[in-house]
């Protein structure tokens, strides 16, 4: 590994062994299409859509600021072939969620899709946002009950009741094709090219036709999909990779979608292929966000913080999204930015795949700015150096102790340096006005300097100044 990783095991079959860039703030990593009993219920008003898909942010992304649309594909073997491509929920093809508020962070799982907010459909575990066990709690940024509800941005009503047009399944059941996309914005027409997308199980004549007017399913450039091949799925038998997996064998389960995506180069490493989680295994949330299978994000730190505190020290804080193969951490410290001393190592976690913070302490910083910097160590020894932080040190008061001769002729300075180098030295009386200086060069440790001087009988103050940083202290 050459930076830390956001990593899962991918156990599955791989799609292509050729990286593939693919530039996208989120990106598709399960769904859930088949749920226990029914995917939703027209008419029961307690019971909800249980249909969802699985995200994960790339990036931080503020919806209302940002917003994207989510939209699920729903195919059978009778289906007619849409005009609309993603933009088909007139024709009971498509159905669209607009993602309009709440937040997500870079590494965030979030989900979208029914109200009842289930992991596997009526009667089993909550996932809701209040579930009563806390590590249960999902990332829900959109969610109603869509069988009895419009999808987002359209108003159509059935001619004879007057109510809203919705739909009992996102996703068929069926060996078709189905699928998930993501768009940027919720404005998705006949000609919109989707941020990400996936089709899974097998694709079928109904996917594209070339006459009489070109029409299908627009892809992007991901994992799965090279535009370079055409714009369509399955046009004239390319871009027709899916996830493959029968329905059968994701029926009552839920379908991750599992690949090694590089947050830095934003590259596909590993394609994304099919895990099933059968519905014996959905006893907690961490079944579907963690585990063979889950999405692997590769990137660098989440964070990294470098602290000066008032005892002279400085404290260092970073943390990680998750971790594959992650020995530990090596603290190193540089006083010119360019040549680094190893100051510590710090423990790994190994393999990780939730947030790890990490602290560590330096004790004895240079005077003036420090440079800090993480060396990630994975257990064969593969490496990568994380980005640098700063922090400004001050000289410690406690640093500096005075003692007057006894005429008052001169003063005794020990100064304990933090660094060699030159150092200034300032007497200043009561009124500020400065009544003798020595510039003289110290080295680190333990210093003593006589400055010649004639005092008064009143307060005095000595300055000393290093490395851009300086302490006073009255005598």
């Amino acid at each position: 590994m050459k930076k830390i990783l956001l990593t899962l095991a991918v156990v599955t079959m791989l799609l292509s062994a050729k990286a593939q860039y693919h530039n996208t703030k989120i990106i598709i990593t399960g769904v859930m299409a088949d749920p226990t009993g029914t995917d939703a219920h027209l008419t029961s008003s307690t019971n909800k859509g249980y249909e969802y898909a699985q995200f994960r942010a790339t990036e931080y992304i503020d919806f209302s600021l940002t917003p994207y649309s989510i939209v699920f594909l729903y195919e059978t073997t009778t289906t007619a072939l849409p005009d609309n491509s993603w933009a088909s929920g007139s024709q009971g093809l498509t159905y669209k969620f607009n993602l309009t508020s709440g937040i997500v962070n870079k590494g965030d799982f979030f989900y979208v899709g029914g109200e009842g907010k289930l992991i596997n459909g009526g009667g089993t575990l909550d996932i809701s946002e209040t579930a009563v066990i806390v590590a249960n709690r999902a990332k829900w940024i959109r969610s109603f009950d869509y069988a009895k509800e419009n999808e987002d941005g359209n108003n159509v009503t059935d001619n004879n009741t007057g109510t809203a047009v919705g739909k009992t399944t996102l996703l068929g059941n069926s060996n078709r094709a189905n699928a998930v996309a993501v768009f940027e914005g919720t404005a998705v027409g006949s000609l919109t090219e989707p941020k990400d997308v996936v089709f899974y199980g097998e694709t079928g004549a109904n996917h594209y036709s070339a006459t009489p007017t070109e029409k299908g399913f627009l892809i992007t450039n991901n994992d799965l999909y090279n535009k370079t091949n055409g714009d369509f799925f399955n046009k004239a038998g390319t871009n027709n990779a899916t996830v493959v997996v029968t329905a059968a064998a994701y029926a009552t389960a839920f379908l991750k979608f599992g690949g090694v995506y590089d947050l830095d180069s934003k590259t596909w490493i590993t394609p994304r292929s099919a895990t099933v989680v059968a519905a014996a295994n959905l006893t907690s949330l961490a079944a579907i966000e963690t585990g063979g299978g889950t999405t692997v994000l590769p990137v660098s730190l989440i964070t990294f913080t470098a602290k000066a505190n008032k005892q002279g020290a400085v404290n260092l804080a970073w943390s990680t999204a998750s971790e594959k193969d992650n020995s530990h951490f090596e603290v190193a410290r540089s006083a010119n930015g360019i040549d680094f001393e190893r100051l510590d190592d710090v423990k790994g976690n190994g393999n990780s795949n939730v947030v790890r913070n990490y602290s560590f302490t330096d004790t004895k910083p240079v005077v003036g700015v420090n440079y800090y910097r993480l060396k990630q160590v994975d257990f064969d020894g593969d490496f990568a150096f994380s980005n640098v932080a700063t922090a400004k040190v001050g000289l410690a008061g406690d640093k500096l102790t005075v003692s007057v001769s006894a005429n008052r002729s001169s003063v005794s300075v020990s100064y304990t340096a933090a660094t060699n180098g030159k150092a200034l030295f300032n007497i200043y009386n009561v009124s500020g006005a400065k009544i003798a200086t020595v510039e003289q060069t110290v080295n680190v440790g333990a210093n003593q300097i006589n400055i010649p001087v004639n005092l008064g009988n009143v307060i005095h103050v000595l300055n000393v100044t290093q490395a851009g940083a300086s302490a006073s202290t009255k005598f």
